[in-house]
């Protein structure tokens, strides 16, 4: 491809397809921070069969079967994310045995169960989540554990902050308290949660970010020209100020929630 026909074809990339194209580390809330503790509280081990649902790039669960030597698979319903994930399988931990492949959730059928399912912040950015969570409990093991960690709003967004995140992503932000977020995960058990705010990054740490990125991505692609490089590095670091602008507003909850098929979807313990 030309160098202007690939300039408008990142132009043109929708969010999810710029993320796949330049092998985004579409990292989940808290990073390898969280990832810890899933693998602690859950118990994640090397008999584990994890299930990882819309996991772009791939990034949980490789982490976690690098660090655990859990079995597993992941799907998203972006190619170019999966191409990316497959990737980096490929270039980071070749012996971990973990497969991707495109498959849109809400279509998603196995014959088996898993001991671990994958959902991260992903859970409201579906159309329907209340599906989602019944095809999680539909895929996991009696005593499994649905592993997750969304953001919620501590105060609310203004709505200019609103629009100009959809402009970026495509998507409306969340935009939902805690106690509104957990209503999703209300039938299962927590095993384990904890609250964390969001530190905003600095203008440097975004820039090493983005230029860490895009040399990769660019040497990955073979891409040479400075034009395209920069059209690249200025689209992922509109991607991260707009991420980095609503920290502000912003927690996350790291957590571990148990299916217990003999009470499911009832709640017998008391919220602390």
């Amino acid at each position: 491809m030309d160098n202007n026909n690939l300039l408008r074809a990142v132009e043109e990339m929708s969010y999810t397809e710029f993320v796949g194209f330049v092998n985004q580390w579409n990292v989940l809330p808290g990073a390898h921070n969280t990832l810890s503790k899933w693998e602690v509280f859950s118990k994640l081990g090397s008999d584990s069969n994890l299930l990882e649902i819309a996991c772009t790039t791939g990034f949980s669960a490789r982490e976690l079967a690098l660090s655990s030597g859990c079995k597993g698979i992941g799907f998203d319903i972006s190619e170019k994310s999966i191409e990316a994930a497959i990737e980096n399988k490929k270039l980071y931990t070749p012996n971990i045995n973990i497969d991707y492949f495109v498959e849109d959730a809400y279509n998603f059928v196995s014959s088996e169960k898993f001991s671990h399912i994958v959902i991260g912040a992903s859970l409201k950015f579906f159309p329907d989540s209340e599906k989602v969570i019944e095809k999680c409990v539909s895929l996991l093991k009696d005593g499994g554990c649905l592993l997750a960690s969304p953001f919620f709003i501590k105060t609310p967004l203004p709505s200019d902050l609103v629009r100009e995140f959809k402009e970026v992503f495509g998507i409306v932000p969340t935009v939902e308290s805690y106690k509104d977020i957990m209503k999703s995960y209300k039938g299962f058990e927590i095993i384990y949660e904890e609250k964390n705010d969001l530190v905003k990054e600095t203008e440097e740490e975004l820039a090493h970010y983005c230029h860490s990125t895009i040399d990769r991505a660019c040497k990955l692609r073979g891409i040479e020209d400075k034009e395209v490089y920069d059209l690249m590095y200025n689209r992922l670091y509109e991607v991260k100020r707009m991420s980095n602008k609503l920290r502000d507003y912003q927690g996350y909850t790291v957590l571990v929630l148990r299916y217990n098929s003999s009470v499911y979807p009832n709640r017998f313990v008391e919220l602390f």
